[in-house]
């Protein structure tokens, strides 16, 4: 029999729940009452043996949407489904019910059996396939050795011809376990650690992290979340998990438990390791066989980090992965050629190309690699017509190729180019390429920045004036001058209004003149930096000149 409480602040409800409904012949007994949320928290805590919890809605002390949020955000081993007694006619309070756990509702007006036995035997049922679906489960799994069901996990997830290499489907075990699942939905997800970025050079491209810990740590995550999972160690930096959901539960149910599943392991793997994931999630299925395909839908999604950034969730719904880019972005020969007399514009078509790749959505580093890598291989070609090699270029006996494979993200990977290619020119013709360092670079920037600030200037105009990309400049900026881009813009603007306001101009004339045209956008940034409103700066200037 399942252990049902009745939590309601009027005994009459109380008592009229007990007398109406037939509890016996739904396999329920009535084992406890509450008057109201916190006397059914005591008793649930203390005895977690609750299967069932009909709650009013509205009650003193601790209302039913705080004790039901209390019992989500628990770490109690059993806590109850719960029906909501509602009064209200505003379907807003049995909306935020759902969100914290309920299973259904029940109006007052409504109490009786016609309506509630409906909704009693529709929650024994979830009870009944929860249980069995956790005994089955834990059934097979302590009699299965962990070795094995691992090596079989590991082999349906991350090989495409396990099934037929290991002649599985003969074995008996192995049959036996994986009926297990047959009557669930599975989802599987991706999740890879995201470095931090790191200083890019040519010595080091990529830090490696240190993430023997992260299986550790998601595992612990997991088993504070009451669903059935799998764990898998693909590489030290990338988990599979196998996520387990009874066949009854919707697609909207199912993607809003995955969400908030994720959200706790981001954040709990955020605070001990001080690392983002990049997270891939497959579509469900209910056939073992297609483990592998789903798994690789979620490692590619997971994948588009590269060009997305990192720390994102990816459905298969939501993004719409681009095709592999067969654009040649650069003519090699001339741009070759053009480093070899020293003409600069090699440059220019350095930049075009690589922002005409940051351009396209959606794409991972895989399916960029042929770009790279005919670019790699063209220096290559003339570093051995110049009977020099790589160690010429990088200070390190790694192949380039090595390390562009090794790249977690885009602008990273764009940055290490940037780096190789002016190496590389700086040998072919060391006098043209120093024109153009750095130092150079910005002073041009803040002369260009300095001629026109009192209009609209962002870093992406700039960059594209200046022939780099956005990133490379960027990063220079901050370098050459310890600020960034546009605090450098945001400071001459303020230090122009200054001297103006101390004349007799109109504030929303300086405003405009100065490049903003929102005369309060300009009041909030001018504050920020003097303390003051240009107004009261104004007042504060002439009483001084008094």
């Amino acid at each position: 029999m399942f252990r049902v409480m009745l939590v309601d602040d009027e005994p009459l409800v109380r008592l009229a729940l007990n007398a109406i409904i037939p509890w016996p012949d739904l396999e329920c007994v009535v084992v406890a009452e509450a008057a109201d949320g916190h006397e059914a928290w005591e008793r649930i805590s203390v005895h977690q043996d609750i299967d069932i919890m009909i709650v009013d809605m509205s009650m003193p002390i601790m209302d039913a949407l705080t004790l039901l949020a209390k019992l989500q955000e628990s770490e109690l081993d059993h806590t109850p489904l719960s029906v909501v007694l509602s009064a209200y006619s505003d379907f807003e309070f049995v909306r935020k019910a759902f969100v914290f756990g309920a299973v259904d509702y029940i109006m007052k007006a409504d109490l009786d059996p016609e309506h509630i036995n409906p909704v009693i035997e529709k929650t024994v049922n979830l009870l009944k396939e929860q249980s069995q679906f956790s005994a089955n489960l834990n059934k097979q799994h302590h009699e299965l050795d962990s070795k094995q069901r691992e090596t079989w996990l590991r082999g349906l997830i991350c090989d495409k011809d396990f099934i037929y290499s290991h002649n599985v489907t003969q074995d008996d075990a192995f049959q036996q376990w994986v009926s297990t699942y047959a009557s669930y939905q599975v989802v599987l997800l991706s999740l890879l650690a995201d470095k931090s970025s790191p200083a890019i050079s040519l010595t080091d491209a990529v830090e490696t992290g240190n993430y023997q810990h992260l299986a550790k740590i998601i595992h612990q995550g997991m088993e504070n979340v009451k669903l059935p999972f799998e764990l898998i160690t693909v590489q030290e930096d990338e988990i599979s998990l196998l996520l387990c959901f009874e066949s009854s539960v919707s697609y909207l149910n199912l993607r809003g438990r995955v969400m908030e599943l994720l959200d706790s392991l981001r954040n709990t793997v955020k605070n001990f390791l001080n690392v983002s994931l990049s997270i891939g999630i497959s579509e469900s299925c209910k056939d073992w066989k297609s483990w592998h395909q789903k798994y690789s839908q979620a490692r590619s999604l997971a994948s588009l980090r590269f060009s997305e950034g990192p720390g994102r969730v990816y459905y298969p719904e939501t993004i719409s992965m681009s095709e592999s880019p067969h654009l040649t972005p650069w003519d090699h020969a001339v741009m070759m050629q053009r480093m070899e007399n020293g003409d600069i514009q090699w440059q220019q078509q350095l930049y075009a190309g690589l922002r005409q790749l940051s351009d396209i959505p959606h794409v991972t580093l895989e399916s960029s690699l042929p770009v790279y890598e005919e670019l790699i291989w063209n220096i290559g070609a003339l570093l051995h017509a110049k009977a020099m090699n790589w160690t010429h270029v990088l200070e390190t006996r790694r192949r380039p190729y090595e390390i562009v494979e090794q790249f977690m993200f885009r602008d990273d990977l764009h940055e290490w180019i940037e780096q190789l290619v002016l190496r590389f020119a700086e040998l072919l013709h060391p006098d043209k390429i120093r024109e153009e360092n750095p130092q150079r670079l910005v002073e041009k920037v803040k002369r260009y920045v300095e001629k026109h600030y009192c209009s609209v200037i962002t870093l992406s105009q700039v960059s594209e004036w200046a022939q780099v990309t956005e990133s490379h400049l960027s990063k220079q900026f901050v370098k050459e001058t310890g600020e960034h881009f546009i605090e450098y813009v945001t400071k001459l603007r303020i230090n122009e209004a200054t001297r103006l306001i101390e004349g007799d101009m109109k504030m929303y004339e300086i405003a405009v003149k100065v490049g903003y045209e929102n005369p309060e956008h300009f009041s909030r940034v001018f504050k920020k930096y003097r303390g003051m409103s240009p107004q009261k700066y104004r007042d504060s200037y002439a009483r001084k000149k008094e």
